[in-house]
């Protein structure tokens, strides 16, 4: 039968103990200097090592000629400790050895001296696991051993141990290991048993494995069966149910840019091809911190392809911070329940549209958000102006002669002379007078002050505003916009900005607003133009140019 890999590639020297340096290193100055302990505390995630740190210590202390704190493993002593029948590392399972007489068996056993070695080590795994009665049995013992003994407790879940526990052990917290080491791990197991591999591959094994090196290890045997000629990223993917970056971009894409009918599509796509819906949520609320750490720290790549990852930042560059901190904190908010329903779709889906609707939230950054969003919008509007598709092409009879294309210079002076002669927005007033240096400075100064006292919403509304015109003391705002004209409607927005402005200029300054007049409309000659160019993309929704 073969052996699985995490158990064959399980460290017996703390050197292949990978991501726990400050504990290694605590416990091999423990054993150089003799101040070994009577009881030790072992608690992390599992996987990371607790165990098997456990037995590499139980032989080091009693290793005639240990080598950098690690067992030798030729002494007599180590020969002996090999051996799974002796008696001076005794291994105890809590989950299926926690009632009060086994703990008291144990108590009366502990009195007699070790066969080969200095020490006789406990290791109790598990040990949250252990009853009430059991670890009050245990109090004595483990405060006060007998010189030869030692305890090592491990444990997942160490808040489960009662507090009299905790104050008699010296405790060890083991870390989650990174994926860097665990893809360095992976490399050099598969270079040893000869299995060829593409790096992209172990970086997928590692995120999966989510710090736990014995996970990591286990999937790494599944792929292995899975593919056992070569290791490919596709096949780590189709082990896993997992999502490739084209899939989790177009969903984060969807839910960026307000798209609920896309990324429903495509959570129905990925359904169909039998993936999990609960690794789907997990990825994808890591391809969002992925994308908010590389817009907001310099030269981080997140793990990224070389090919992907400008496409990541530049969603990335165009979303703010808000509105991917908030897709990551309702996915991160669901991922148990998730995990548990009979129905993990429904419940994705929910949450992934609420995550694109940005108007299902009422909060002020919610609103802010939506603000900067449509400003972003509007600037592109302004700068590269209103791109229109071009109209299809009209059916025509099977034996039609072909119609030669028109030449570039033709339709260039035909619609430059047209353009010309008509202007395509009739303007039914002048362009508002350029305002002089002391509008400026008023008018700044009011929107540093509206930040400062956190009047968010007006600044926000206000700040790209440019019709402010001064009349001797009375400053006026011209505006068409109905979201600061409504707001401005407010007395307590008028009232905040009279009192700036007169703390500013002087008690004798008034601050007004006045509609600017109804929109611009497009001329029928204009429209005429337009239709010639466009088709009847304008008169379709006219309202909506």
């Amino acid at each position: 039968m073969a052996v699985s890999l995490y158990r064959r590639f399980r460290p017996s020297t703390w050197d292949k103990v990978i991501g726990q340096d400050h504990i290694v290193r605590t416990l091999i100055n423990q054993i150089a200097t003799d101040r070994v302990g009577h009881a030790y505390l072992f608690t992390g995630t599992r996987g990371t090592g607790k165990t098997s740190s456990a037995k590499i210590f139980a032989r080091a202390v009693n290793c005639l000629h240990p080598q950098n704190g690690s067992p030798c493993g030729t002494c007599e002593v180590c020969l002996a400790l090999s051996n799974p029948a002796n008696t001076d590392i005794l291994e105890i399972d809590a989950a299926s050895n926690n009632g009060v007489d086994e703990i008291r068996e144990l108590r009366e056993n502990i009195q007699y001296p070790p066969s080969v070695g200095k020490y006789k080590v406990y290791i109790v795994d598990e040990v949250h696991m252990l009853t009430a009665a059991a670890f009050n049995a245990l109090l004595k013992t483990l405060e006060e051993p007998p010189a030869h003994a030692i305890f090592i407790l491990a444990t997942t879940e160490v808040h489960k141990l009662p507090q009299t526990i905790l104050s008699r052990c010296m405790r060890f917290d083991f870390r989650l290991v990174a994926d860097k080491e665990l893809i360095a791990l992976l490399g050099r197991v598969f270079d040893e048993i000869g299995y060829p591999y593409e790096e992209k591959a172990l970086e997928l094994l590692a995120a999966h494995g989510e710090g736990s090196v014995r996970d990591t290890l286990s999937i790494a045997d599944m792929c292995l069966s899975f593919c056992p000629d070569r290791l490919t990223a596709d096949a780590v993917l189709e082990v896993l149910g997992a999502s490739d970056f084209e899939t989790l971009y177009r969903l984060a894409e969807a839910v960026l840019t307000d798209n609920p009918g896309e990324l429903l599509r495509i959570v129905d796509a990925v359904a169909d091809r039998g993936k999990g819906i609960s690794t789907l949520g997990k990825e994808l609320a890591a391809f969002f911190r992925d994308l908010i750490a590389i817009k907001n720290v310099r030269d981080y790549r997140a793990g990224f392809a070389e090919r992907d990852f400008p496409a990541a930042k530049a969603l990335a560059d165009a979303s703010d911070n808000y509105r991917i901190a908030r897709a990551m904190d309702l996915l991160a908010g669901v991922e148990n329940t998730l995990r548990y329903s009979t129905q993990p779709r429904i419940i994705l889906e929910a949450v992934l549209v609420r995550a694109a609707e940005m108007r299902t939230d009422p909060s002020l950054d919610g609103l802010t958000s939506r603000i900067a969003l449509l400003e972003s919008k509007l600037n592109s509007l302004e700068q590269n102006g209103i791109r229109v598709a071009a109209p299809a092409p009209k059916a025509q009879p099977a034996d039609a002669p072909k119609a030669e294309p028109p030449k570039i210079e033709d339709l260039v002076g035909k619609y430059a002379v047209s353009t010309e002669s008509a202007p395509v927005f009739a303007d039914d007033e002048d362009a508002p007078p350029e305002a002089d240096a002391r509008v400026r400075e008023y008018w700044g100064a009011i929107l540093t002050r509206l930040r400062e006292e956190q009047y968010n919403m007006l600044y926000y509304s206000l700040q790209n505003q440019d019709d402010i015109r001064l009349n001797d003391t009375a400053l006026t705002l011209y505006t068409k916009e109905t979201a600061t004209l409504d707001l401005l409607a407010n007395d307590t927005y008028l009232t905040a900005i009279n009192r700036i402005l007169r703390e500013i200029a002087g008690p004798q300054y008034t601050f007004s607003v006045v509609n600017a007049g109804k929109k611009k409309t497009l001329t029928d000659q204009a429209r005429q133009s337009l239709n010639d160019l466009f088709g009847d993309l304008l008169t379709r929704n006219p309202n909506k140019h």
